[in-house]
């Protein structure tokens, strides 16, 4: 290999991490389905909805025969609905309703083409009409409709705390795992230096991350939303957050994450951090005490909740906490 093939392919081999995760930020991929509702011996009713700028939004409801609450289930970006099926089947086991979706551009789901559909605040749009939805699907039972909660996995988390405050509905309870609460300027920043540490053109690269991390933030829009989070949470006084981090998470910084609630979150909050627990596998830990957990949480934060109560239903087939310092890594 002559010099100048041995520059051109260490070249390459400095812009392809940056490039791939600009590609990754930018524009979600479409990943489809992996497993389905009967993997997990879960029956959907599978419903759509249009958005307010006309993306077909497609979900899963799950209803076990007596539900005493409803929870909207959001995955990550870049999955699929079919990512939090775990999740989904914990909740549903505990006796509650689980509605689940597709955001634009990834699985079932239909993309946007519009100018700004796929900014990191396009989705809210996609969870907005999916609570039209829920509203429209158990409204009509009073005690389920003041029973609605959110729970987002990583991105979905950004989407359902972004939601919550600003949406013109109370939610009485909000659950976050593994979502990001920091500026993704900074968790971008800390993901490119940890991998940039083996180039061999540590100038070179360094160079290109910046100019991957500001090409990213302005072509996703990634601090309106920051800012709408901001507010939404300063709104949120009547609503229970619970706050799912794993000790091992890397993918962006856990304790900036718990400084974002200290300082913007208005109401009584809990932070859980898992032990063993990474980036989207907390539930895989232990999965019967990850679903004892939450579950427990929702019955605090639900009014007059409780599972065995018994009503006619239409059904288709169930004090702030502060975390201890992180293990050394």
């Amino acid at each position: 290999m002559t010099a100048t093939a041995a520059r051109a392919r260490a070249g390459a081999g400095t812009l392809a991490y940056p490039l791939r995760l600009y590609r990754r930020f930018r524009t979600p991929v479409a990943a489809a389905d992996f497993e389905r509702p009967p993997d997990h011996g879960l029956r959907p009713e599978s419903f759509e909805v249009e958005t307010s700028d006309r993306v077909a939004i497609r979900g899963w409801a799950f209803t076990p025969a007596a539900p005493w609450g409803v929870v909207i289930l959001t995955h990550a970006r870049s999955a699929s609905k079919s990512r939090v099926l775990r999740q989904a089947r914990l909740l549903y086991g505990h006796g509650l309703a689980v509605v689940t979706f597709d955001f634009r551009g990834c699985g079932e789901s239909g993309a946007s083409h519009r100018p700004g559909g796929n900014s990191l605040r396009a989705p809210l749009r996609d969870l907005e009409a999916v609570a039209r939805y829920t509203r429209r699907r158990y409204g009509d039972d009073p005690l389920l409709a003041s029973r609605t909660a959110l729970m987002g996995c990583s991105f979905g988390g950004n989407m359902a705390i972004a939601h919550a405050g600003t949406a013109g509905r109370h939610y009485p309870a909000v659950i976050l795992d593994s979502t990001p609460l920091v500026r993704w300027q900074d968790m971008l920043r800390e993901l490119l230096r940890t991998e940039r540490r083996a180039s061999r053109s540590p100038r070179l690269r360094a160079a290109v991350d910046r100019a991957v991390i500001r090409a990213v933030v302005l072509r996703t829009g990634a601090e309106a939303l920051y800012r709408q989070a901001v507010r939404s949470a300063r709104g949120l006084r009547h609503t229970k957050l619970m706050y799912i981090v794993g000790e091992r998470d890397t993918f962006f910084d856990v304790d900036e994450g718990c400084r974002f609630l200290d300082l913007y979150y208005a109401g009584p909050r809990e932070i859980w951090r898992v032990r063993r627990g990474r980036h989207l596998t907390n539930h895989l830990v232990d999965e019967g005490a990850y679903g004892e957990r939450v579950v427990a949480f929702l019955r605090s934060a639900f009014p007059e909740a409780e599972p065995s109560e018994s009503r006619a239903t239409t059904t288709s087939q169930e004090p702030s906490c502060q975390p201890p310092s992180p293990p050394a890594t």
